[in-house]
């Protein structure tokens, strides 16, 4: 999160400043991806007028480098944009030893994830004895509420506020619990997804909607509806009957040497488990969260910065 709008940088006198602007543009949607914007905020944040602005936008629609939302209006990345991967190939690998490891020791699937252009994206996926887990590399979510608490429980309130509303309308009491559900989160260090009929429908139908690099509409408010049908995770008072309850996941997030969330370690139970169970699985994946950000931490470019790229 922490997309700030806007130039990424001052620019000194640029050989082409038409081209200029043509970048300016890609790098505040590539920063927005989380948050399409309308034609009129994109003028504003840039300084350019609204010709400039749309006659850009336009060429990039043209390419499939941008798309533009017919109901809202707003611009999103395209599925011709062309994205490299946030997780440098080498810290992918780096945690694929510790990954099969936290596999073997709890006995169930494992996955890393990462945000990239508006998605949840797996990027990582092991199972028991070579099977195949249900949730596999390369599957994709869209990161608005209440899919990614983990990844917004540590962020600002003003970017938790964005991936709340970013659902559409939701109702009363599920608006009022997710602040408390976020707290005990990040006091706890790792969320629990309960496992329901409806997230797993709404899953599969999420997962053959999210082909594109902008988020589907329908995908979106397929989201929210998780939100409307089911209750959210475990507040304190409620652990007492999780063993009445069937989980999907158990999630904690990865830090970079920000202290921002930049990847997140699940396991994968699909099954009932008592209390002491979920505990025991909280500590293993916090555990392996916890060397996942000093490893990532320690990488770093020339210029001092964190190879894993911490665009949204």
């Amino acid at each position: 999160m922490n997309a700030k709008l806007g130039p990424s940088r001052e620019h000194g006198q640029d050989p082409s400043p038409p081209t200029r602007r043509v970048i300016d543009v890609v790098e505040l949607l590539v920063r927005a991806s989380a948050a399409p914007l309308t034609l009129a905020e994109i003028c504003r944040e840039l300084g350019i007028s609204r010709s400039t602005g749309h006659a850009i936008l336009a060429t990039l629609c043209a390419c499939d480098w941008v798309v533009r939302d017919p109901l809202s209006g707003r611009y999103a990345l395209g599925s011709g944009f062309p994205h490299m991967p946030r997780i440098n190939p080498a810290m992918s690998q780096m945690l694929r030893d510790p990954l099969r490891q936290l596999c073997a020791e709890l006995g169930m699937a494992v996955c890393i994830s990462e945000i990239n252009g508006g998605h949840i994206a797996v990027i990582d996926s092991l199972a028991p004895d070579g099977a195949q887990p249900l949730v596999q590399a390369g599957q994709r979510l869209p990161f608005v509420a209440p899919f990614g608490r983990e990844f917004v429980a540590w962020t600002p309130t003003a970017d938790t506020q964005e991936w709340l509303d970013a659902a559409g309308p939701v109702n009363d009491v599920y608006r009022a619990r997710m602040p408390k559900v976020l707290n005990e989160i990040q006091r706890r260090g790792y969320g629990i997804e309960r496992l329901s009929d409806p997230l797993l429908k709404v899953y599969a139908a999420l997962v053959a909607l999210e082909g594109g690099n902008a988020p589907d509409p329908v995908a979106v408010r397929l989201a929210g509806a998780v939100a409307d049908l089911t209750i959210v995770d475990f507040l304190p008072g409620e652990l007492a009957q999780i063993e009445q309850c069937a989980l999907a996941t158990i999630s904690a997030p990865i830090f970079d040497r920000h202290r921002e969330v930049v990847m997140t370690v699940s396991a994968q139970p699909y099954r009932q488990l008592t209390l002491e169970e979920v505990q025991r699985i909280g500590y293993h994946v916090c555990a392996f969260a916890e060397n996942a950000s000093s490893l990532v931490a320690e990488q770093v470019d020339d210029s001092g910065e964190t190879v894993v790229n911490r665009t949204r």
